[in-house]
């Protein structure tokens, strides 16, 4: 806590990833998704925001139709571009939620998704968490998992010489800073925090795999998302960060 977090990331790699292989993300239409694959900026990522008529997302099905749709009607050279498809969503406590992951998988897609939401992804750069479900706050999932983050911004912006904005519950946007806070070091762990996140999401998530329950909260796949983007790679336990 108290570092000048701008100044760690000073040593990113700055080699292109996966410059050969071309993927395809279709994302919820909201902010959030948006910007923060935007920040990562992998070139060999087209990013395509669909949103669902109504406000959000109505039912997961509808995303992974309209996703499915939107693919079908590209053209058949610009289809065979992409050497993976992916849909980025979350349960957010609707039914049909593993019912729509099972879908998109039978049409050739793989899916980043996230139980409840996308902010459990961010909550594990900050904390160490189990994996149980987390407690509402005002009856919101999604509320829950942004105090955690706005918590640990308040304790480091304590002492913290570059100071972080609280990430804003409205817009879910995820500003700059708040990113480059991801990509700092942990000076508890000695890993980037985004290290951190990725080797818990990836222990819930086999672990729920294994007993059964692959789509229970709390979960997330977005790792495995950024190790095939190659923002992140693995080689006997050590990992390196790849971001531009």
């Amino acid at each position: 806590m108290g570092r000048d977090h701008s100044k760690e990331n000073l040593s990113r790699k700055k080699t292109p990833t996966n410059s050969g292989r071309q993927f395809i993300l279709f994302v919820e239409g909201r902010n959030t998704e948006q910007s923060y694959f935007n920040l990562l900026k992998q070139t060999c990522c087209t990013i395509i925001p669909i949103v669902v008529k109504g406000h959000g997302i109505s039912q997961c099905i509808d995303f992974v139709e309209d996703s499915i749709s939107a693919f079908e009607h590209f053209s058949v050279t610009k289809r065979k571009k992409f050497a993976q498809k992916w849909l980025v969503f979350d349960y957010d406590g609707h039914a049909d939620f593993s019912e729509a992951i099972k879908l998109a998988r039978q049409n050739g897609f793989k899916v980043a998704f996230s139980s409840m939401c996308i902010e459990y992804w961010f909550d594990l750069h900050f904390i160490e968490h189990d994996g149980r479900p987390i407690p509402m706050v005002d009856k919101s999932h999604s509320k829950a998992q942004i105090n955690i983050i706005n918590d640990f911004i308040k304790k480091y912006n304590k002492t913290a010489k570059t100071k972080v904005k609280l990430y804003d519950d409205e817009s879910k946007n995820i500003e700059a800073d708040l990113f480059d806070l991801m990509l700092s070091v942990n000076p508890v762990t000695k890993n980037r925090r985004i290290v951190d996140a990725y080797k818990q999401a990836e222990a819930h998530h086999l672990r729920k795999k294994q007993a059964g329950c692959e789509f229970s909260e709390s979960v997330t796949t977005i790792y495995e998302l950024l190790h095939e983007l190659g923002v992140i790679s693995s080689i006997d336990g050590s990992y390196t960060v790849n971001i531009k």
